[in-house]
């Protein structure tokens, strides 16, 4: 039983016997057959469904938001099918009838575990069950996969992981957005996920720092000894400030002019050595998005997408949703088979100049988690978009990289003296390109300009100081997001946190989400309108501000979520329990909710920027595809703009406070009736529930 059609089908092409097409199955031979979900057929139920029958219905049958429900912790967990997955189910209910065993062919990560297990858990398979592992769907790793079947029941823990994942998602998103909502003075649902906050609160802070940081002047005095050497700055030199910035200009210019007038520099010391460089290690998908980013300009979804289809469709790269950059060395000798079929579908003239044999420190068993890292197969089927192409070239650099030399370069380091304060030049010098010949690069990645050449000297010589001068400079604030820095700032909380010992204790696995989970939630926050896109940077938007500063610390705070999803590898690893886990959440869902009770908050409608789908004003301000402008309202003066109802009748909506209209019965472009509460607050629930999903 595979996740998914495509995932099915690609097994089924290495099982033995003939191939007859079912109705959602593929009869393989006599005794096999293979079928599939199509993700998630069975989900959690809702939150009405764990509340009493007497409470009050909206109009369109569901149950309101009140404090008098909250939390809703169900007794029992239940899980539904879903309504387009009900004919799949059946197909899959009749085959278990006749099974006398089944393969679990989820995704090889804890998502594909929990969404096959709970489909045989659903319809109550009691036999015998096994796991295939498949890191990438070549022939050769198929059939390596498939003489190595595993019981299923090793990987309870991985299910249980997943499980308790949705479990907090659901716990968290339904009472929580409910809470908070009910506290809300603006129009807006308040809505709360257990990584999609603290993921838009590292935006929220990021646009607070850039919008509020102030550029600061300093200075570099440097000397020309036939080469420019900049002064070495001391911390007790006047001018020189508590961040470590020369920040006084006349100090500035006297250490230059002193320098010049002096017109000597002796050498003080100099050391000219070769050193190398290895190939950057291999692709974590993390790691891709953020290059795919950078040089390509994709977004964190359109990567994995790309990714994913280079494993399922084209069965030309590994499993993509890993966490690890190295390789298993008991791989090292497939090298030779894939360099081979690297040959053959355009890369030949690089695969003549790379040693199979050579071992990068790629390879290390010691370091591979779950899943190695993302490496090209050396099979091709079907023709790639534009987009998968970039990509799947991007892979089969970083692969070939492995197999040739050490980039060498030449480090020179020369400090001088003059006027008793130093100044030092340094310069690396390419001598052999090695695996940088693969991307078509001689020189250094981080230098804009070649080196400049420092000739070789010996320490006590005396050289001219032809000429001296200050550079101007300016402090520059930090760079908004693109997709590829925030994923890498969610998988790598450390580098964005300040306090020390919590960064010394986040360093080594601390990070917001999973692998699989953060192009999602970055696609979440866009679509819900608390992100935005402009060119390759993401901002925070109004709504979303105002969501991060309306909610407690502890819901923002991605420290402590990254702490959750150690939880949940713990749980993974049998250290933790899913029921300890799960009481856990519990406890502070009722924590956060007597906060909820304490607050009060102001967050309006967010609707989907013109990132994800919608249409700007010319103000710049964020409009629902089809909006007009209607009259103006007469408390804040500001233009109403008109909005539809989900019967389709059309009202009128002040943006600014929220308050509501029906036209005027003798002249529609005029505001009528307004709404009440009960009314008004009826619309954005129902609203919310209809265009948006629950985390």
């Amino acid at each position: 039983m595979a996740e998914k059609p495509s995932l099915g089908k690609g097994i089924a092409e290495y099982l033995p016997g003939s191939k007859n097409k079912g109705n959602g199955f593929i009869q393989c031979g006599v005794d096999t057959v293979v079928t599939w979900c199509f993700g998630h057929i069975f989900e959690q139920e809702e939150p009405d469904f764990y509340t009493p029958d007497d409470v009050p219905t909206t109009p369109k049958g569901k149950k309101k938001w009140r404090f008098e429900e909250l939390p809703i912790f169900p007794e029992q967990w239940k899980k539904r099918a879903k309504d387009d997955a009900k004919a799949q189910i059946k197909v899959i209910r009749d085959l278990l009838k006749k099974a006398s065993s089944v393969v679990n062919a989820g995704d090889p990560d804890r998502e594909g575990q929990l969404l096959v297990d709970e489909v045989l858990e659903e319809l109550r398979w009691k036999g015998p069950t096994l796991r295939i592992w498949l890191a990438a769907l070549d022939e050769q790793s198929v059939r390596k996969a498939l003489a190595s079947l595993k019981d299923n029941h090793d990987y309870q823990n991985l299910r249980n992981s997943a499980e308790a994942r949705a479990r907090a998602d659901w716990l968290m998103g339904m009472n929580l957005t409910r809470a908070f909502t009910l506290r809300n003075s603006g129009a807006g649902v308040v809505s709360v996920g257990r990584v999609q906050t603290p993921t838009l609160a590292l935006v929220v802070v990021r646009d607070g720092k850039i919008e509020h940081f102030k550029p600061k002047d300093y200075y570099v005095p440097r000397i020309n000894a036939g080469f420019w050497a900049t002064w070495e700055l001391r911390e007790d030199f006047e001018g020189v400030d508590a961040e470590g910035y020369l920040t006084d200009r006349k100090a500035a210019d006297r250490l230059a002019s002193r320098a010049k007038a002096e017109g000597k520099a002796t050498v003080k010391d100099f050391t000219s050595a070769e050193k190398q460089q290895q190939a950057p290690l291999g692709f974590s998908l993390a790691e891709l998005q953020k290059v795919c980013s950078a040089k390509l300009g994709m977004s964190a979804q359109s990567v994995l997408d790309a990714a994913q289809a280079l494993y399922e469709e084209h069965k030309a790269a590994t499993y993509p949703r890993t966490d690890c950059r190295y390789l298993p060395e008991e791989q090292h000798g497939d090298a030779g088979q894939i360099l081979s079929g690297l040959a053959k579908a355009g890369f030949a003239d690089l695969v003549k100049a790379a040693d199979s044999n050579r071992k990068s420190a790629i390879w290390n068993t010691g370091k591979v988690t779950a899943h190695h890292a993302i490496i090209p197969t050396g099979s091709m089927q079907g023709s790639m978009s534009p987009a998968v192409a970039k990509v799947y070239d991007i892979i089969v650099r970083s692969y070939l990289a492995q197999f040739y030399p050490p980039y060498v370069y030449r480090a020179i380091k020369a400090l001088l003296t003059c006027t008793s304060e130093d100044w030092k030049a340094t310069a690396n010098i390419p001598v052999s390109a090695g695996w940088k010949a693969v991307y078509g690069m001689t020189d250094d990645d981080n230098d804009d300009t070649p080196a400049q050449p420092i000739p070789a000297l010996k320490k006590g010589q005396v050289l001219t100081v032809q000429d001296a001068d200050v550079q101007a400079k300016q402090t520059k604030p930090p760079a908004r997001f693109t997709d590829g820095s925030l994923i890498e700032a969610m998988s790598n909380i450390h580098k964005v946190v300040e306090d020390e010992a919590a960064k010394a204790k986040l360093k080594e696995t601390s990070g917001l989400g999973t692998e699989a989970t953060r192009a999602s939630i970055i696609e979440t926050l866009l679509t819900r309108g608390f992100l935005e896109r402009k060119g390759k940077q993401i901002l925070s938007t109004q709504a979303g501000r105002a969501l991060v500063h309306a909610l407690p610390k502890d819901l923002t705070d991605p420290v402590l979520t990254a702490r959750w999803e150690d939880a949940l590898s713990s749980v993974s690893e049998g250290r933790v329990t899913l029921q300890q886990f799960e009481e856990a959440q519990r406890k502070f869902v009722v924590r956060m909710i007597e906060a909820a009770k304490a607050t009060t908050v102001a967050v309006g409608q967010a609707r989907p920027t013109s990132g994800a789908g919608r249409g700007k004003s010319s103000t710049g301000k964020t409009r629902g595809v089809g909006q007009k402008t209607g009259p103006a309202c007469p408390d804040c003066k500001k233009l109403t703009i008109t909005l539809k109802t989900k019967k389709g009748d059309a009202f009128f909506k002040c943006e600014g406070c929220q308050s509501c209209w029906w036209p005027d019965k003798q002249d529609a472009k005029k505001l009528g009736t307004k709404w009440g509460l009960e009314k008004n607050e009826y619309v954005r629930r129902e609203d919310w529930i209809s265009h948006t999903q629950q985390d």
